[in-house]
């Protein structure tokens, strides 16, 4: 737990020193955001690191994507790693005041590997093993305007793919 808050404020710092001077308020079509944050999988019940952005293409509709990392912990002597690559829609459905809420709809690409080398009685065993699976998954947002940033939170079920319930949460800067 340790090194996931370090990596999530190394995340915030770098953001915030990139993007943070250059930001301004979003919704005008051709807008872009860029940003990151945490999620959680109730599949593997962990925290993921999820870097993402949007482009904005009219004041109802915007496309983005968003890469997360998954901290999965891994068992003796084996290296498990799952990653997913989403493309998403955002259908804003409202926007009053500094609050945006919009529906998610997201096609993607999930991947998990796993290695592992063991050694019983002078001999090592190794193998390794992976598989892809495409996502397809459904949503919903909401965006909370605080001036040069937007803290956002997006409860997601994924129905194909590797079925999972989650929750992503972090900020996004307009460039």
């Amino acid at each position: 737990m340790k090194k996931i808050k370090q990596y999530a404020l190394l995340l915030a710092a770098l953001l915030l020193l990139v993007w943070g001077p250059a930001a301004h308020a979003q919704n005008n079509p051709g807008d872009i955001a860029l940003g990151g944050g945490l999620s959680y999988g109730e599949k593997f019940s962990e925290l993921g690191l999820q870097l993402g952005g949007y482009y904005v293409l009219n004041e109802d509709m915007r496309v983005g994507g968003d890469f997360t990392y998954w901290f999965i912990d891994s068992p003796p002597g084996g290296s498990f790693t799952y990653f997913e690559i989403n493309a998403n829609f955002h259908y804003l459905f409202y926007q009053e005041n500094d609050i945006t809420l919009y529906g998610i709809g997201t096609l993607g690409i999930h991947r998990a590997s796993f290695e592992y080398s063991e050694t019983f009685f002078g001999e090592t065993f190794s193998g390794s093993g992976s598989d892809s699976e495409l996502g397809l998954g459904i949503g919903a947002g909401g965006e909370y305007d605080v001036g040069p940033v937007k803290l956002f939170v997006e409860p997601r079920l994924f129905l194909t793919g590797f079925d999972q319930f989650g929750i992503s949460f972090g900020a996004r800067f307009g460039l």
